[in-house]
């Protein structure tokens, strides 16, 4: 049938060839795929083998060899070998250098804040609640010179899984107690752990932050209220977490292999700034709903978490079955939340008799790790299977006193004084806010 041309208008009898019209889209598609192949290839680090060795260098790949990138085909090919394929996740952790390390055996420092006082007007401003706020907590600046002297002393943070764990006894048996450990030489071990992180509301009231947030960047961000706007303010170096990050990014070395430090909590009043309590006044599901991200950026950043008991009573006056009631209550609105933990931070510093059946209570629910409160530096290991430590509370009330004594104060004995253990670490002087005034309480927000 004659085809009409329908520009020219001009007829054409000539009969096509179909083979030899298809030829050149063939040859056009072949020579775009290679191509397209070749670059796949050459974007993904994949050395392109010479012809009759594609398939084999394909097949010897692991999966956990390969690209990370979405593979061109849909079809994934057969292994080239009879053993089933591992689909073990590849090892995140990076490779650190080792040459250096030493086994270490000396002390190993503990010490803790509360939540940061951000707005020191607030907090030391003569009222009622001056004095506490004085005597117990420690401002931004005060955290971050502290940091400075530790990091010039040569400490490092560690993390207290790869100091303490599961050890062989001599008979055989095992049970929770010091590791044998390595760090870099010239490097001593430092856990900070912070108590009550929960933000109550006389924090609030008295310059601290209102509650932990997740930052724009994907890490953790603090919320306050600015005094003087009285408008929500979200910051990153004014809590004691955002701090480590800005800290260690810049000087790596002070983190022992991603170490950072311990988010103590209690439950009565919700966790981390949120009333996720049994008797929340708050939507409590919205409220558990709005921190969970939160938890996991912190967990993220690298922070575990601890028990700090649920209702903060006094340890040493309970008896069994109110510590039991407490763990409960503890386990079921804050470990459901946060996750298994194995840290206990005593509220005060107080705790009972080791080996009594109040104390054994707390074993029972899987604590191996406990902390007091205490500036001496001491560590035990207990038959029952768990480590006890002190930890050096760093707050307004050891800052004044270490000021009043002087770095080389000794005892009637001639023995150097508890706090001198803090001078060796920091230079109280320089770490010490001048915001507090004289007289505690009686400081910069005092009319």
């Amino acid at each position: 049938m004659e085809h009409v041309n329908r520009q020219t208008g001009r007829g054409r009898s000539r009969r096509r060839n179909p083979i030899k019209n298809i030829m050149p889209i063939l040859i056009i598609v072949l020579v775009v795929l290679s191509g397209a192949v070749v670059c796949v290839a050459i974007a993904n680090g994949v050395a392109i083998p010479t012809a009759g060795t594609l398939e084999s260098t394909v097949l010897s790949q692991t999966p956990s060899q390969l690209p990370s990138e979405e593979p061109v085909s849909s079809s994934e090919p057969e292994p080239s070998s009879s053993e089933p394929v591992s689909s073990e996740p590849v090892s995140s952790e990076p490779v650190y250098d080792r040459s250096d390390y030493v086994t270490y055996k000396g002390a190993i420092e503990h010490i803790f804040v509360h939540p940061l006082v951000v707005y020191p007007e607030l907090a030391f401003d003569g009222d009622a609640s001056a004095k506490g706020m004085d005597d117990y907590m420690t401002t931004v600046d005060e955290f971050k010179r502290m940091l400075e002297e530790l990091y010039k002393n040569d400490y490092i943070l560690v993390n207290i899984d790869k100091m303490y764990g599961e050890v062989e006894n001599e008979d055989g048996t095992t049970s929770y107690g010091r590791l044998s450990f390595q760090l870099p030489k010239g490097k001593k071990p430092l856990i900070i752990s912070t108590d009550d992180m929960n933000y109550y509301q006389y924090m609030r009231e008295n310059g601290c932050n209102w509650k932990l947030v997740v930052g724009d960047d994907g890490h953790i961000a603090e919320m306050s209220v600015d005094p003087q706007t009285g408008k929500e303010v979200v910051t990153q170096g004014n809590e004691v977490f955002s701090i480590l990050n800005q800290f260690i990014e810049e000087h790596p070395d002070f983190s022992f292999e991603g170490s950072k430090a311990i988010v103590g909590l209690t439950g009565y009043n919700g966790i981390l700034g949120y009333h996720t309590q049994a008797d929340s006044p708050d939507d409590r599901q919205k409220e558990i709903e709005a921190v969970k991200p939160v938890i996991e950026c912190l967990k993220k950043d690298g922070f575990q978490f601890a028990s700090h008991s649920y209702a903060h009573h006094h340890m040493s006056k309970m008896s069994a079955e109110s510590i039991r009631e407490d763990c409960q209550a503890w386990e079921d609105e804050v470990a459901s939340l946060i996750g298994d933990t194995h840290i206990y931070l005593f509220p005060y510093g107080e705790y009972p008799d080791h080996g009594t059946p109040e104390y054994n209570v707390l074993v029972e629910y899987g604590f191996t790790y406990f902390s007091g409160v205490g500036i001496n530096t001491f560590q035990k290991v207990y038959d029952a299977g768990y480590v006890f430590d002190d930890r050096k509370n760093i707050d307004g009330l050891t800052l004044r006193i270490c000021l009043e004594e002087g770095p080389d104060a000794v005892k009637a004995n001639g023995q150097p004084t508890a706090r001198t253990q803090v001078w060796k670490m920091m230079d109280v002087n320089y770490v010490f806010d001048k915001s507090r005034g004289d007289e505690p309480g009686m400081g910069v927000g005092v009319q």
